[in-house]
């Protein structure tokens, strides 16, 4: 053993502290020595690239542009490439291991056993106590290299012995099965930008390592020696990574040399570690010259970082807890990768905080929040607090953030036509106006439970609330309580308003707000007699029937009345940039990346599509009490710390995603921040009630027989309102009586969708005089002239048979499809009734007359596979072209072939396009960039559409004009470009199968094809606006702005 006094030690500490011995240090180069060799990962499976250094391996080819740098990754293993943290609370073995402490559960991770050894081997051989060896660390990088300075260097004679004595008795006992994770989720809290099981994120970074290696050089760089680094990697499995190599202590052909400090003389250095730059790193150094590469170090120590830097080499330091602002510079390994790559910008010119991105998200919060949701919700609290008689409300907000929802419930926000008044003070005004008996009140009370998990917050939302003028009370365990009388202002839309009601203009609430520090989804006591639970920017975070099962937990299934259930802006899976961009290279287009984006939101949990919430909640008896609108819209230059956040994560994550699938990440992300434009984000709110629906969607078909069997032969006579056109921009409803024949059936109406083409054009006049279908019955002998009744796509309950109907069992109650004009009830003959098949939603159902359009609009243009598409017009057919576009396209990593580019000038409809499959979704000014394309389908009804469709189709392609025109005149150009083309132009219309095809398809067959294509695309998600019979003008109308995708008339 070789010990030194305890003041020995402490005086050779303080000498190297203030020493800049890394630096100081001046190698010397021979042409005969060596370069320090780099040995492979041994697989079974394939040969790794790169391997042993020797002067003559090939150098390898430079992938980049002409002129720039190849990036050469060196990624450290301890607490880099593994998180401590995360092993010790996602280890299946520690989290299954039922009878150790905390204490010997953290002793079980392979950096505590790396320092525990090391703390052994100090005092065994130098008597140093633990705080000596980790001080040693501290400024050496490792206890190894400061026992080797200050102990063994530089009379020691047996230094190689005991360093090859300190890597076996250290490393050699190590237990790595804590590197197993658990399989089933590691019961971490949700929040908007940290998701996912430590099982998928170790899987996302195995991808990521692969795709990078693919593309760029990567090495694992370790202090500890080769065989510990293998094992790490075996264990977290990262064998089919192409790590070019492994830079290691013991990976050394001949020992390397070294000066002195302040003597000159040369001496030998076994195991050269990090803190010998010059000799660890040298063979990297000779094969990479920096002039020619970006060599970049991932470490988690900022001293290997520092002597890296001092001979070239950029360093990204990677921090256990890189999120809690203790070190603002500080990276988890996946943002280090990122920030290598170029998907993100470092630490000086951006760092993501909890705290910065909630407060600015909170503003666009409040402008998207859809204010006639937040009446609705309003007009039910009021209903609730009149039927308990009680004047308190109790609210639970799951992810509660920085109290956003807080200040929306007191005080409102918003502006111009988003603006949302106080929700107290509308509940208010809304409790006045259904209570005659009690017209006014002058105090309430407020219990708010806000759930929050993210430690970072915690005294950011203290000071906020203090802000606010509320006190802290207690502190009890998870849980503070505040408190405030808050005065409510009370908004009138005119002073006569106020002075007639004689409301008060403000009123005072006793609000206790009381934080609670845990998971809603664990809390053994959650509050009980809840009004209302709220989840901000949530409900995408999990799998909708978790989430149901959760907010019934917290709801109670016993307390009557079960809380409203708010879930505004919740994500629907859309991301797009205004205008979007399309491909250029192998440089995404916009949308493509943005789905990819999405696409890797949904391997880490997120549910993308709130119809799923929606079904699961009816599912458990809840049901839909309204559903709005609530998109962002991020300015680039008004919400400028959010819009880098937004960045921030696609360049986590969609420059990820990018990169895996062969495409140009780098090239997005810099196109991305050279051309600012808007973002804008679809999101929906939902507002639930938890109790049982009183009218359950599908009853059996056999309650509606016995219902209706005595009715079929009762008076046949039936009172219907109908819609009717009595003018251009004219449209009203009539009331009339209809007569059930012996072959008819009567149809209650449930669902009837507006046709934004002929419908419109009838509308608005814009039509000729001619028959309304020839191939619809009931329509054929109808001409197209005022008054009119129209529509061609209702579905209902049969109701009712004639006497002679063969199979008036069989179909009562069962919901059919009608071509018919919008109605309450339709009395028709039998065999013009489709049976909707079993398990359909009638607001699907209704689009089957579109579907079959866009079916046939596909079938005329005959797309080969290969072939690029373009769709000109995103309308509700020119979505649905798109989408079943989309089915038979191929997954390109080049996108030169089997692409579908859709044009329109509304950002909604791009993003709907997104969302229906589009390769690309633009603006009409980019289609010269996007083409030229083999086949145009246009369905705009624009004539400047049809004149982009011919330019932008190629030498000989085919251009399908499904658009009704109307009675106006269209002028093209079609010029010698055109008449040298040999391009083709057909048109296109449903109502006959074309000669071509009828060898092969009959309407009876597209029918049922029309059906499965309803069932795949569920194109209700288009569905924008519901509105009743009544409200047929406001619809219209609405319809003709253009920025409704689907309207339909609910019954």
């Amino acid at each position: 053993m070789i010990t030194l006094s305890s003041a020995n030690i402490l005086i050779l500490l303080t000498f190297i502290s203030q020493q800049h011995v890394v630096q100081s240090w001046s190698p010397k180069h021979s042409s005969s020595q060596k370069a320090s060799r780099v040995i492979k990962i041994p697989t079974s499976n394939h040969q790794l690239r790169g391997g042993d250094m020797t002067d003559d391996a090939e150098t390898p080819s430079n992938e980049d542009k002409e002129g720039s740098k190849q990036l050469v990754l060196l990624i450290d293993v301890d607490n880099t490439l593994y998180s401590e943290n995360e092993l010790l609370s996602s280890s299946s073995v520690l989290q299954n291991t039922q009878q150790i402490t905390n204490s010997q559960r953290e002793q079980r991770g392979i950096e505590s056993q790396i320092i525990r050894n090391t703390h052994l081997f100090g005092l065994q051989y130098f008597n140093l106590t633990s705080h000596q060896c980790d001080e040693l660390h501290k400024v050496h990088g490792s206890t190894i290299e400061g026992i080797r300075n200050t102990v063994l260097f530089p009379n020691h004679e047996k230094v190689k012995e005991i360093l090859g004595r300190f890597y076996k008795e250290v490393y050699d006992p190590i237990d790595y099965s804590c590197l197993i994770l658990q399989t089933n989720g590691d019961g971490s809290s949700r929040s908007g930008y940290d998701h996912g099981t430590a099982l998928q994120k170790r899987k996302d970074l195995a991808h990521f390592l692969k795709a990078i290696s693919q593309r760029h050089v990567m090495y694992l760089a370790s202090n500890s020696p080769k065989a510990h680094v293998l094992r790490v990697v075996r264990g977290m499995g990262l064998e089919d990574v192409n790590f070019a190599g492994i830079l290691a202590p013991d990976c050394i052909e001949d020992d390397e040399t070294m000066t002195i400090p302040n003597d000159g003389r040369t001496k030998t250095i076994p195991y050269p570690t990090k803190s010998s730059p010059m000799q660890y790193y040298r063979g990297i150094l000779q094969r990479y010259p920096l002039k020619d590469n970006n060599i970049v170090l991932l470490d988690d120590s900022l001293t290997n970082i520092r002597a890296a830097a001092s001979i070239g080499i950029k360093g990204i330091h990677i921090g256990t807890n890189y999120n809690n602002n203790s070190n603002p510079a500080s990276r988890s390994l996946e943002e280090g990768l990122s920030e290598a790559l170029g998907h993100i910008v470092d630490t000086k010119s951006y760092k993501f905080t909890d705290v910065q991105y909630l407060r600015a998200k909170n503003q666009v919060d409040f402008e998207s929040i859809d204010p006639i949701v937040w009446s609705r919700l309003a007009r039910e609290l009021a209903l609730r607090l009149q039927r308990k008689r009680d004047l308190r409300l109790k609210i639970v907000d799951l992810g509660a953030g920085m109290l956003s929802m807080l200040d929306l419930i007191l005080y409102g926000g918003g502006s111009g036509d988003r603006v949302k008044e106080s929700l107290l003070a509308l509940t208010h005004e809304k409790n006045d106006a259904n209570n005659e008996s009690q017209r006014h009140f002058t105090t309430t009370q407020l219990e708010y439970y806000a759930y929050e998990t993210n430690p970072n917050l915690l005294e950011a939302c203290k000071s906020k609330l203090k802000t606010m003028g509320f006190r802290e009370q207690q502190e009890t365990s998870g849980e503070i309580s505040f408190r405030k009388l808050a005065s409510i202002s009370m908004h009138f839309n005119s002073t006569e308003a106020l002075n007639e009601r004689m409301y008060p203009s403000a009123f005072n609430v006793d609000v206790v707000v009381y934080f609670r520090c845990v998971d809603f989804d664990s809390d053994a006591n959650p509050p009980s007699n809840l009004d209302l639970i709220i989840g901000c920017c949530f409900a995408d975070l999990f799998d909708p029937n978790h989430l149901t099962q959760s907010l019934l937990r917290i709801a109670g299934m016993d307390h009557t009345p079960v809380p409203l259930v708010y879930l505004p802006i919740t994500f629907t899976g859309t991301t797009q940039f205004s205008p979007s961009h399309p491909f250029a290279k192998s440089c995404p287009s916009d949308t493509l990346a943005f789905r990819m984006y999405s696409e890797s939101l949904e391997r880490h949990g997120h549910n993308l599509d709130p119809y799923l919430i929606i079904k699961s909640m009816q599912s458990h008896g809840g049901s839909l009490l309204a559903q709005g609108q609530s998109k962002w819209i991020i300015d680039p230059e008004q919400n400028s710390y959010l819009w880098d956040t937004m960045l921030y994560f696609f360049g986590m994550s969609g420059g990820r995603e990018i990169l895996c699938n062969g495409l140009d990440s780098v090239g997005w992300i810099k196109r991305a921040r050279m051309n600012k434009r808007k973002i804008i984000v679809s999101n929906t709110d939902l507002l639930f009630c938890l109790g049982v629906n009183d009218k359950p969607n599908n009853v059996c078909n056999n309650n509606f027989a016995t219902k209706w069997q005595s009715g079929s032969n009762s008076d046949s006579s039936k009172q219907i309102q109908e819609i009717q056109f009595v003018a251009p921009y004219n449209v009203t409803t009539i009331h009339k009586k209809s007569h059930l024949g012996p072959n008819q059936v009567e149809i209650e109406s449930l669902r009837s969708l507006i046709s934004s083409g002929t419908e419109l054009k009838v509308f608005k006049g814009m039509f000729e005089s001619a028959a309304l279908d020839v191939n619809i019955k009931g329509m054929a002998d109808e001409s197209m002239e005022y008054p009119l009744s129209y529509g061609y796509s209702l579905v209902g309950r049969v109701v009712a048979c004639g006497p002679d109907v063969p199979d008036k069992d069989a179909i009562l109650g069962r919901m059919v499809f009608v071509f018919s004009p919008h109605s309450t009830r339709v009395i028709i003959d039998r065999n013009a009734i489709q049976l909707v098949p079993d398990e359909f939603e009638a607001e699907d159902a209704i689009f089957m007359p579109s579907v079959e359009t866009a079916l046939s609009l596909v079938h005329d243009a005959h797309v080969r596979v290969g072939e690029n598409v373009a769709v000109f017009g995103q309308g509700l057919i020119g979505l649905l072209v798109t989408s079943i576009l989309s089915m038979q396209t191929i997954n390109s990593s080049s996108c030169q072939f089997g692409s579908v580019t859709s044009f329109d000038t509304i950002d909604d409809r791009l993003a709907a396009s997104s969302l229906m499959g589009a390769t690309n979704a633009l603006h009409p000014n980019f289609a010269s960039a996007a083409g030229p394309f083999d086949v145009s389908i246009e369905v705009s009804g624009s004539p400047r559409a049809l004149q982009s469709a011919i330019d932008n189709t190629c030498d000989n392609g085919r251009i399908i004009v499904g658009s009704w025109y109307g009675n106006s005149d269209v002028t093209l150009k079609l010029g010698i470009d055109f008449h040298r083309s040999h391009k083709t132009i057909q048109t296109s219309q449903v109502s006959n199968i074309p000669c071509a095809l009828t060898g092969l398809w009959s309407k009876e067959r597209r029918f049922a094809l029309t059906w499965e294509l309803v069932r795949l695309i569920r194109p209700s998600r288009l569905i924008s606006t519901k509105l009743p019979l009544d409200k047929a003008q406001q619809a219209y109308e609405l319809l003709d702005k253009g920025q409704e995708i689907a309207i339909c008339f609910k019954y």
